[in-house]
């Protein structure tokens, strides 16, 4: 099994969430999400994207982003995929949380039948994979400045799918993350209150 409870093991939550990190793997920026959570009452399950669970600086970018090629972690939704029917025997509700490359590997889940609903903060890769066909309710954030490519160019064809609430908030990608150098506050409180909002929406 790919994914990794980091909840108590006497927990009786009834709803679990699968985080995606970023390349950077299990840093800081996805324990503040786990704990997000936590108080929402989900159970939190994780897939360590780096090899041997590492944890890299923001300075290590690079390097970050070489071993996530070199492991070939786009594709590890399939492997996901496959724990999902295990895990949706134990809850009522399971649903996908990713940044950045996590949030395209958590869009490319969401044509699974097992997830109850997806929220991905600048997933700019999903530009990649516009013909997925999500059937849960989807969350997308985008941050305004990308640099790699034109935000607002995918905006329509991700607003005719309608399962897919999609919103692009001012910053650059990383303004959600407060230990990052591109935190804006004003667009990750908005975030959360979005995120807060989804959650109330497909409860």
């Amino acid at each position: 099994m790919v994914l990794k409870k980091m909840s108590r093991q006497d927990s009786e939550a009834e709803r679990a969430v699968i985080i995606i990190p970023e390349i950077y793997g299990m840093n800081q920026y996805i324990h503040d999400w786990a704990e997000f959570f936590r108080v929402q009452d989900y159970d939190i399950f994780c897939v360590d994207l780096s090899p041997e669970e590492r944890v890299y600086q923001y300075a290590q970018s690079n390097e970050a982003y070489q071993a996530f090629v070199e492991n070939n972690s786009f594709e590890r939704y399939r492997e996901i995929a496959t724990d999902i029917e295990e895990l949706k025997k134990f809850y009522n509700k399971i649903i996908v949380f990713g940044s950045s490359v996590g949030a395209t590997i958590a869009w490319r889940l969401t044509e699974n039948p097992y997830y109850d609903g997806m929220i991905g903060f600048y997933g700019s890769r999903i530009r990649d994979y516009l013909d997925v066909s999500p059937v849960c309710p989807c969350l997308l954030i985008f941050s305004e400045q990308e640099a790699s490519f034109e935000v607002r160019s995918i905006i329509p064809r991700l607003k005719q799918k309608e399962t897919v609430d999609t919103f692009v908030l001012s910053g650059c990608h990383g303004f959600a993350d407060r230990y990052g150098d591109y935190y804006c506050e004003q667009s990750g409180n908005k975030g959360l209150d979005m995120v807060k909002s989804f959650l109330r929406k497909i409860d």
